[in-house]
């Protein structure tokens, strides 16, 4: 997850030339919307999480609206999050976290990484009632990151000083133009711990498991392969997206939603 900084910058090789190869370039990175499929509601989960005001491809805020909406639909029996991401910024996420796990208390909510699945949105994948991973597939880098780019020796090549001036040294800490002094990298440092904190909490919670043992089954950085994930522990399953719609698509699963809904009338008439 990003606290802040240039996401190319700051995300792994690896996973940035993933995305870069699924993205399909500027016409893919229109969110695509939700799909209906008998009374399984599938949500793509695509491209970079951030809040609306920033570049990204899947907005918190709307996630989390669509998760309420599907919750709320008594036609809808199952919500199935399909992820393809690279993750995205800690503002927001762990709202649209919330959102996804009370959903989970009135119907099923499954994730799967298709194929990818990583850091923002594992975080998001984790608060499902199930989280699966296609055959192929790779989930995890756990773990928050941040940055500083000196440009200091940069300037000097081409002849150019930048002056920063302000009204208190706080408002320009950790500017790009000079070496980052210690006290900034500290700050930095302790926003960092403090996300990854909430990261932990919000696995074990989602997971139902202590927050100690949440880095030994979820790492605290790598990424792992489907069989690898699942033999962690860290996933539900090994599955393909088609499978899992079509297992939460049954006369059963849509057998079980009359059931709470008659439930629910029955509730309602006693009151």
């Amino acid at each position: 997850m990003l606290k802040s900084g240039s996401i190319d910058a700051m995300l792994p090789d690896s996973i940035r030339q993933l995305a870069a190869a699924m993205s399909g370039g500027q016409a893919a990175a229109k969110p695509a919307d939700p799909i209906r499929d008998g009374s399984t509601l599938i949500i793509p989960v695509r491209g970079t999480l951030a809040p609306q005001g920033l570049s990204g491809t899947t907005y918190y805020n709307v996630l989390a609206d669509q998760v309420r909406d599907a919750a709320a639909d008594d036609k809808i029996g199952a919500i199935v999050l399909a992820v393809r991401s690279p993750g995205g910024y800690v503002w927001g996420c762990a709202e649209c976290g919330d959102a996804i796990f009370e959903a989970r208390q009135s119907k099923p909510v499954i994730a799967v990484a298709d194929p990818y699945c990583f850091s923002a949105a594992y975080w998001l994948a984790t608060q499902a009632t199930a989280f699966y991973c296609t055959t192929s597939g790779e989930v995890g880098s756990v773990g928050v990151r941040s940055g500083h780019t000196d440009m200091s020796g940069f300037e000097s090549k081409i002849g150019m000083v930048t002056t920063l001036v302000a009204s208190h040294p706080d408002k320009i800490a950790g500017h790009p133009y000079g070496p980052l002094a210690d006290e900034d990298r500290a700050e930095i440092q302790q926003g960092v711990d403090e996300s990854n904190a909430l990261f932990a909490a919000a696995i074990a919670r989602g997971r139902g498991m202590k927050v100690s043992d949440v880095a030994a089954v979820h790492g605290t950085g790598k990424t792992f392969s489907a069989p690898r994930a699942m033999a962690n522990g860290a996933i539900d399953g090994v599955s393909t997206l088609r499978d899992v719609v079509a297992k939460y698509n049954t006369g059963r699963a849509r057998l079980s939603l009359m059931r709470r809904q008659a439930a629910a009338m029955e509730m309602a008439l006693a009151i």
